[in-house]
């Protein structure tokens, strides 16, 4: 929508997650009302009513207020005649703005098919992979936050895809740097409570490396710090995984910057010239042990088994037989 422009009659904001329905919702709310909005936001729920009485409201003009909202939360719970919901939508009322939140609407229903049509639709579906670190990286800017790119990598790894934790652990982080602009991927481990343990992002290059000393000794300190056994074992298998699509990607002709483009998030270009030297280091057969080795540390942690010496078997298993040394295909591709 453009700014300083009001939104048009109806507006379906869909998908399942509430922080980023939230922020739809109050951006909208904000061009319709301002900060006004006493007698010119009606908030109804699906769940109690009906799509006829959602558009007998909007219908129904307000001696108090020149223009109104109508937030109809959990809309994909409506029934009744859906003729006049249908109807309204092709021709609302110029002074009234209509809010449909929908996580799950069926959109094989006449209805909905209809009203998405005519609706200006927001989504709200959950951010993931690049996605989800641009949305967390454009947040950090708007508050003139600075983190190096490991930051934003442990900040995602830790909390994982909900939008709205990570939110709040951006809110602790700008607590916590203060004037301090600058935040660090060590910054972000105190933030989230691990202390100044290793980061996990170092721990994945060190597998990736093929670097078995290393690897060992940093999920002793991650274990340490009571990191989770399953954690660790994730960010061993999302390594691995980034090795293997390298790799493909490598014996295809292409370049670092290209493979790094397609595999890793923007923030983390950087890493693409290191990623396709550890490519290097393993060959398809090595990789198949080690997600073998892998699968059976997941399997073991599951039934209960001790962490730290199961994770370390895996480690052992899945970068020996090779320590670091490139693979002969790779040793004539360089």
């Amino acid at each position: 929508m453009a700014r300083g422009s009001r939104p048009g009659g109806v507006q379906a904001v869909v998908g399942e997650d509430t922080y980023l329905a939230e922020e739809a919702l109050q951006g909208i709310l904000d061009q319709v009302l301002g900060e006004r909005r006493d007698d010119a936001l009606q908030v109804v729920y699906g769940d109690e009513s009906r799509w006829p009485e959602v558009v007998s409201r909007a219908r129904t003009g307000s001696l108090f207020a020149a223009h109104r909202a109508i937030v109809v939360r959990r809309a994909d719970q409506l029934k009744g005649d859906e003729d006049a919901i249908t109807a309204y939508a092709e021709n609302p009322s110029p002074d009234v703005t209509l809010v449909l939140l929908a996580a799950k609407p069926d959109r094989r229903r006449v209805v909905w098919k209809k009203v998405l049509a005519a609706a200006t639709v927001h989504s709200a579906d959950p951010k993931k992979g690049r996605a989800l670190r641009s949305h967390v990286e454009a947040e950090l800017r708007r508050r003139d936050l600075q983190i190096a790119p490991e930051g934003v990598e442990e900040l995602v790894d830790r909390v994982g895809q909900d939008l709205r934790r990570l939110m709040g652990e951006v809110d602790k982080l700008e607590a916590y740097a203060g004037d301090k602009k600058r935040i660090t991927a060590e910054d972000v481990a105190a933030v989230l409570g691990r202390g100044f343990a290793p980061p996990l992002y170092r721990l994945a290059d060190a597998v990736a490396g093929r670097q078995m000393g290393q690897s060992l000794e940093l999920v002793d300190e991650l274990m340490g710090e009571g990191e989770e056994g399953l954690r660790i074992l994730a960010t061993l298998h999302r390594s691995l995984r980034q090795v293997r699509a390298a790799a493909a990607l490598r014996d295809e002709g292409m370049r670092a910057d290209e493979i790094g483009r397609k595999l890793l998030p923007a923030n983390m270009q950087f890493k693409a010239r290191s990623l396709l030297e550890a490519s290097r280091r393993w060959d398809e057969k090595d990789l198949r042990r080690a997600f073998v080795a892998l699968g059976q540390a997941d399997l073991r942690l599951k039934q209960g088994a001790e962490a730290e010496t199961t994770l370390a078997a895996a480690i052992v298993e899945a970068c020996g037989s090779g320590g670091g040394e490139l693979s002969p295909s790779s040793r004539r591709g360089r």
